[in-house]
């Protein structure tokens, strides 16, 4: 039998696999993590080579709104329907959060990326067959 640490080790492990595949999936994809209905981060991977556009405490504020506005859509799922994504587009960074059973992956594409759309696709095909 695992003790609760093992079973934290061995899920981190399976989100961070996830997480990398949709790196893996785009050149345009600044960073992939997943945090918890609390904003907290579990997981994250940012490109080599990429600079953060936000410093610690700004992402971890960030991650904290949007854990919030992801908590607060759910409670109105049983009206509107399952929630597929969100999507925040800035000039420099196109952001997409993306729910899945406990945790929320965020995924940042380069702004100037035309088909930003299919690679939000691209991720979610990657997260609905992830066996977490």
């Amino acid at each position: 039998m695992r003790d609760p640490a093992d079973k934290w080790r061995l899920t981190t492990e399976a989100y961070g696999k996830v997480c990398k595949a949709i790196m893996a999936s785009s050149p345009s994809i600044r960073f992939v993590g997943t945090i918890n209905k609390y904003g907290r981060t579990i997981t994250g991977f940012i490109r080599p080579g990429t600079s953060p556009m936000l410093d610690r405490n700004q992402t971890k504020n960030e991650f904290f709104i949007l854990a919030s506005m992801m908590n607060v859509r759910k409670e109105t799922e049983g009206q509107i329907g399952k929630l597929e994504h969100i999507l925040i587009r800035h000039e420099k960074v196109k952001i997409v959060l993306i729910p899945d059973q406990r945790v929320s992956y965020y995924v940042s594409i380069a702004g100037s990326e035309p088909k930003y759309m299919d690679i939000i696709q691209g991720a979610k095909d990657i997260i609905s067959n992830s066996s977490i």
